[in-house]
C-alpha cells in the first residue's frame, strides 16, 4: 500500500471528484500539502458542555466554536468525501491545534466506498480553551492505494453512508456518559472540598454555638449557685444571730423569773409574819384584866 503524493492526489480529486465541492485548480493546489488535503470546519458542531445538550448550527461564515478544557466536541467537515473502491483514506488534525491540547479521538481511517461528510470527535486535554471558526482548515486526509481492491460486496455500506450531519446516536452517547477528564475530576475534587469545607464550617459553628450555650448554662448555673449560697449564708447568719439573741433573752427571762420567785417567796414570808403578829395582837387584846385594873401578866 502506497500513499498518494501531492500531484497524484490533485489529479485524483480533479478526475474522480472525491472532494465536494471541488475547488478550482489554483485553490486546490493551495489546499494540498505534503500529500494531504486540508479539510475545513463545516456548519455543525456538538459541545458536551452545551446548555441544552443539542448540536449547534454555525450560520455565519467565521462563527466561533470554543472547546473548553476537559470537554469533547463533535465537528462536521464542510466538504463531503468520496473514497474510491480501490483506495483507503486516513484522517488527522493539524499539528498547530494538536500542540494546544486538542486530541482526535475518532477513527483514523475512512473505508473504501464511503461517501459523505466526516465527523471528527475531539477532546481538549489542554489547560485552556481552544477556539475554532467555521471555514478554517483544521483537518487532514491522505489517500492510499490498495494492493488488492475490495470487491463490491466488501465495500463500505454502513449507517453513516451519505453522512451530512452529526449522528444523533453520537450525541446521545456523549450526553449519557460521564466525562472522565482531569478537568472534570478536578472540578469534582474542588466541589467535594467545598462541600466538606462547608460541612466542617457548619459543624464548627454548631459546636461553637453548643459550646457557647453550654458556657452560658454553666455560667448561669454557677451564678444561681453563688446567689443561693450567699442567701443561705445570710439566712444562716440571721438565724444564728437570732438563736443567740433568743438564748440571751431566755436566760434573762429565767433570771427575772428566779428574782420574781425570790421576791414572791420573801413577800409570802412577810405576809406570814404580819399574819402572826396580827393574831398575837388580837390575842393580847382579848385577854381579861385584874381587879385593880391591871392587866394580867
Amino acid at each position: 500500500m502506497a500513499y498518494l503524493g501531492s500531484e497524484k492526489l490533485k489529479k485524483l480529486i480533479e478526475s474522480k471528484n472525491i472532494i465536494s465541492p471541488t475547488p478550482d485548480s489554483s485553490k486546490l493546489s493551495a489546499k494540498i500539502k505534503h500529500g494531504a488535503y486540508e479539510l475545513s470546519l463545516g456548519d455543525e458542531v456538538f459541545e458536551t458542555d452545551s446548555v441544552d445538550g443539542k448540536r449547534r448550527e454555525l450560520t455565519k461564515k467565521k462563527e466561533q466554536v470554543v472547546i473548553n478544557p476537559g470537554q469533547f466536541v463533535l465537528l462536521l467537515t464542510e466538504e463531503s468525501i468520496r473514497v474510491p473502491k480501490d483506495k483507503i483514506a486516513f484522517i488527522s488534525i493539524k499539528a498547530g491545534i494538536k500542540l494546544r491540547g486538542l486530541i482526535n479521538v475518532s477513527g483514523f481511517h475512512v473505508d473504501p466506498g464511503f461517501e459523505g461528510k466526516l465527523v471528527f470527535s475531539v477532546y481538549n486535554a489542554g489547560s485552556g480553551p481552544i477556539s475554532l471558526e467555521r471555514g478554517s482548515q483544521y483537518f487532514l486526509i491522505w489517500f492510499a492505494e490498495l494492493d488488492v481492491p475490495k470487491s463490491d460486496t466488501d465495500q463500505y455500506n454502513g449507517k453513516h453512508q451519505g453522512l451530512d450531519s452529526i449522528p444523533l446516536d453520537y450525541i446521545d452517547h456523549l450526553n449519557l456518559s460521564e466525562l472522565a477528564s482531569p478537568n472534570v475530576l478536578l472540578e469534582k475534587i474542588n466541589k467535594n472540598y467545598q462541600d466538606l469545607d462547608t460541612k466542617a464550617t457548619k459543624n464548627y459553628q454548631d459546636l461553637d454555638a453548643k459550646a457557647t450555650s453550654r458556657n452560658y448554662i454553666y455560667r448561669t448555673g454557677l451564678g444561681i449557685i453563688i446567689v443561693i449560697g450567699f442567701n443561705l449564708f445570710l439566712e444562716w447568719g440571721i438565724y444564728a444571730r437570732g438563736l443567740k439573741d433568743g438564748n440571751n433573752d431566755k436566760a434573762e427571762l429565767i433570771e427575772m423569773e428566779a428574782t420574781l420567785n425570790g421576791l414572791l417567796k420573801h413577800k409570802k414570808e412577810l405576809l406570814l409574819q404580819i399574819d402572826s403578829l396580827e393574831k398575837k395582837k388580837e390575842r393580847i387584846l382579848n385577854e381579861p384584866t385584874t381587879k385593880n385594873g391591871n392587866e394580867k401578866n
